[in-house]
């Protein structure tokens, strides 16, 4: 009422003056006493009224929404800085939603604050970086603070603010740091120990850096499988492509993330063609973003113009013609230049094979404010069935993905196995507020930003692993311990009979995993007694391949090789092929590549998913 009011502040002020006006002037005219004194007299008197009205009205607004604030910050909730794209998108998804948000704003005065004011949401004014801002925020009820003030170093600096904050207040309680960085240079430096300060495991801070590019590519590639919708390049060693026309951040985020998940049981060679005028420079952007790119995959630079013909050709010695060339990704920073390329290339490339129902490369393009559009051609199968739109900023900007609590529990569940023994029916009971701070306590004492990132990127490479088993995974409403037996059954049924002429079944593991604490009390003592070497198994040839991922991580994150592992140094002993580990203490952590495999069903039903058979 009191919003609706001011909204209308115009006309509140003209009916309130004019009824005063009214009021103050009946006197004189009932005594017949009209003057010009008269009339002055009920104008000023109509001034006061109206404006003592409105400052009535604002001081009710900000003291009611003082008590909406107060009465979202006692309870859980999600403090949002700064309405950028990204953050706006978040919250128009969530305003019919359960969940609770702070909006902390300089400028309150404008028509995104109130629109989301109004669906119930808090407001803080004020410039977050002026001292004694943070006081005002609840950090023992606050689960998520999204960061995304328009400014990469504004984000940071606020970051590193709220942690030091924290840190003195001595704030206890789980707090998750969702920080928008663009500027992949910058995301590095954030990682750094010199920029986010070690935990020591009393302040449970965790940071999770976001750019909308790099949120569509990791979307991409969890919908889309990079080897194809079908099994033919898993169930070979052939090497296989994929193109990508563009040249800018999501272009740049869609190498990064096709490098990070392209690790098949066979060990296929992943080439990625960059398609644009000037794809050459293109490529050394590539390079200096990414150094250790080289050791996992292939780029080509193919310098093209899409306002050519030429661009076009489709002849048999095309880019687009390549053998085994699983996706054709148009991804330029322009969703209407991506439009236009797709559509040549359906009319003027790939006419004849999508004619003949021959063709067996996925074409999609960005678009990403076109939601109506967006939903209309992936839902119109019959007629644009080679065509797939990704990117649409609803779909992406949302609280699942942004927050990713599915997959932080999962990375959760692999930090907190390692060096435990071997358990094939492990189960966390997630109610149980003991069980919840043993696993939060192993996380949040991690030495370094970078050992949370691997263990994310392993829970997003499950897709893979299950996929070349025939396998996949859904969301489910069965209860963990039902998942677990349904999950355990499908993999045992791919695995168990390799496993057990490999002489490696639960028993032998569960003994064999008594050896990892030698890893750091006496390696003198490590008895290998299994190691991989034949690779002639799908078991086998899975934990090769979950090794070569970690590789592949480590090497697209700035790590390099050496003899003499280094983590501040960015440098480790185990970043070369598991048929070159030579010292017992390096083949003993094949253990962790088994785990990464064998405990699947497990991490997948703590976080509500069955296991299914890939249709």
């Amino acid at each position: 009422m009191i919003h609706t009011l001011l909204e209308h502040k115009a006309r509140l002020v003209a009916v309130v003056a004019i009824v005063a006006f009214l009021f103050r002037f009946a006197e004189p005219v009932m005594q017949h006493d009209i003057s010009l004194g008269s009339i002055g007299n009920a104008l000023e008197f109509a001034s006061l009224i109206s404006a003592a009205m409105i400052a009535i009205l604002i001081y009710l607004k900000q003291s009611i929404e003082a008590i909406i604030v107060k009465h979202i910050s006692n309870k859980k909730h999600t403090a949002v800085f700064g309405l950028g794209a990204f953050s706006t998108a978040l919250l128009e998804n969530e305003r019919f939603g359960a969940n609770r948000y702070i909006i902390c704003e300089k400028n309150v005065q404008n028509e995104k604050v109130e629109y989301f004011r109004k669906s119930g949401m808090g407001v803080i004014e004020g410039d977050v970086m002026e001292t004694g801002y943070l006081d005002r925020l609840n950090f023992e009820t606050m689960e998520y603070a999204v960061i995304s003030t328009g400014n990469d170093l504004q984000n940071i600096e606020l970051a590193v603010r709220i942690i030091e904050h924290c840190k003195q207040k001595g704030i206890d309680s789980t707090i998750k740091l969702v920080v928008h960085i663009v500027d992949k240079d910058l995301n590095a430096l954030f990682h750094q120990k010199t920029i986010v300060p070690q935990m020591d495991g009393s302040h449970k801070i965790d940071i999770k850096t976001f750019s909308f590019y790099e949120e569509i590519a990791a979307s991409f590639f969890e919908t889309s499988y990079i080897d194809g919708m079908d099994n033919t390049v898993m169930e070979s060693d052939d090497e296989y492509h994929i193109v990508i026309a563009g040249d800018g951040l999501l272009a740049l985020n869609m190498v990064y993330e096709a490098g990070k998940i392209a690790h098949l049981p066979n060990e296929n060679r992943l080439h990625v063609h960059l398609v644009d005028k000037d794809a050459q420079r293109f490529k050394q952007k590539i390079l200096k973003s990414y150094g250790g790119i080289k050791h996992v995959l292939t780029l080509h630079a193919h310098n093209m113009d899409a306002k050519t013909p030429e661009y076009f050709d489709g002849d048999e010695h095309s880019v687009w013609k390549c053998d085994n060339l699983t996706h054709v990704i148009v991804c330029y920073d322009d969703e209407t230049r991506n439009a236009d390329i797709v559509t040549n290339l359906l009319d003027k490339t790939y006419l004849t094979e999508a004619v003949d129902g021959t063709l067996h490369t996925r074409i999609s393009f960005a678009l990403y404010h076109a939601h109506s559009l967006s939903q209309k051609i992936d839902a119109d199968r019959e007629h644009l069935y080679y065509i797939h739109s990704f990117g649409d900023e609803r779909s992406i900007c949302t609280r699942e993905r942004l927050l990713e609590e599915k997959t932080d529990l999962i990375a959760k569940l692999i930090h907190k196995g390692y060096a435990e023994e071997y358990n094939p029916d492990f189960l966390y009971d997630l109610n149980d507020k003991a069980v919840r701070e043993s696993i939060e306590k192993k996380w949040y004492d991690a030495s370094r930003l970078s050992d949370k990132l691997s263990n994310k990127a392993q829970s997003k490479h499950i897709g893979m692993k299950l996929k070349a088993l025939g396998l996949t995974y859904t969301p489910s409403s069965k209860p963990a311990e039902e998942l677990l037996v349904i999950n355990r059954k499908l993999l045992n049924e791919k695995l168990d009979k390799e496993r057990e002429t490999l002489g490696v079944d639960d028993r032998f593991l569960y003994e064999y995993s008594k050896q990892l604490p030698k890893l750091w009390d006496d390696k003198s003592s490590i008895e290998v007694d299994y190691f991989p070497k034949a690779y002639s198994t799908m078991f086998e040839k899975l934990i090769r391949a979950e090794h070569n991922r970690w590789n592949a991580f480590h090497y697209l994150n700035g790590w390099k090789y050496s003899s003499v592992k280094s983590k501040p140094k960015k440098e480790h002993d185990c970043l070369k092929p598991l048929k070159a580990f030579d010292k017992p203490e390096q083949q003993l952590t094949v253990i962790y590549d088994i785990y990464a495999i064998m405990y699947m069903p497990n991490y997948l039903a703590n976080a509500g998913f069955e296991i299914r058979y890939l249709d």
